[in-house]
């Protein structure tokens, strides 16, 4: 674990984004902060004893609450959560604070414990005048519209529709995949034509892999397969989550999807919860950019069917 920006000045300070950590509960699960608990207000308490765990101040609805110390505290009251993390990390923090940070877990305001009057929210780090916006990139008119009508009848004609979209879960020291609607509902198929694929693989060279080296200055050496997607009306989302979090897919870099029917369909933006409320839904054949790191979310589709074709690069 990173301590450098602690080790500056003795402990982190407002305008500090939190260095990832690795929470253990008090029933022994471990959970980590940037996976787990980012892309929503965050209160972070660490009180010197007991009894200030047991005066600590219900947070306002929507801000998550972090009890943490180098022993879970046992008296917090609910809605707190308790944690006990790297003691070198939590003297960072320093002792008997209630920190205040935003959904990108960057610190905003400390206070002292305990705390005898109700909290107001702390008063925003500066931003631009336009407002917080994910680094994300679009880059127009990758794919004609005709080949993204082809990659939809693809999908629903040629391979059936598609399957219903698994994660992958480790249990008993084996992996193996699993439908998990609480993480995500959609239909997909890795490409069968060769034809389309290559089609799509010239497209990303000439159109998307030039603006990507000259945006973000990274040459793309691999690419993972074409995947096709659908989001169903009422039925077609994929909750908050990043693209490299386990070590199967630690390799990826960039993601790279390209919506295929803009217009035809209402809900099913991205959303990039550490970096505000902002949402983004491109043009057809336009292909949106970002870092794998980034927590993101395809928000419910209301109506309509959304189709995208995405693909991970590194």
């Amino acid at each position: 674990m990173n301590h450098a920006a602690a080790a500056a000045s003795g402990h982190w300070l407002p305008g500090d984004r939190l260095p990832d950590v690795r929470l253990r509960g008090r029933d022994g699960s471990g959970r980590a902060l940037h996976a787990e608990f980012a892309g929503a207000p965050l209160w972070l308490a660490t009180p010197a004893d007991e009894t200030a765990a047991r005066a600590l101040p219900a947070p306002p609805a929507g801000v998550v609450a972090l009890c943490v110390g180098e022993v879970a505290p046992v008296a917090a009251p609910a809605p707190w959560q308790a944690f006990s993390a790297d003691p070198r990390w939590c003297a960072a923090l320093g002792p008997g604070l209630l920190w205040q940070a935003d959904p990108n877990l960057r610190l905003q305001a400390s206070l002292t414990l305990p705390i005898v009057s109700a909290l107001a929210p702390p008063d925003p780090l500066p931003e631009s005048p336009i407002g917080m916006i994910a680094p994300v990139l679009q880059v127009p008119g990758v794919f004609e519209p005709e080949l993204c009508a082809a990659l939809i009848r693809h999908l629903e004609i040629d391979c059936g529709g598609g399957d219903v979209s698994a994660v992958l879960v480790l249990e008993g020291g084996q992996q193996r995949l699993q439908v998990d609607p609480s993480i995500k509902q959609r239909r997909e198929v890795i490409t069968r034509d060769p034809v389309l694929d290559a089609r799509m693989h010239e497209r990303l060279m000439r159109r998307a892999l030039p603006e990507i080296a000259r945006v973000f200055n990274f040459e793309v050496k691999r690419r993972d397969p074409f995947k096709l997607l659908a989001y169903p009306e009422a039925a077609g989302y994929f909750r908050a989550h990043r693209d490299n979090e386990t070590p199967d897919v630690a390799y990826r870099r960039f993601a790279l999807s390209v919506n295929l029917n803009h217009g035809d369909y209402e809900g099913g933006q991205f959303r990039y919860p550490e970096f505000g409320l902002q949402r983004f839904s491109p043009a057809t054949g336009t292909a949106l950019v970002f870092s794998c790191s980034m927590l993101h979310e395809v928000l419910p589709v209301e109506r309509g069917t959304r189709y995208a074709m995405t693909t991970f690069l590194a």
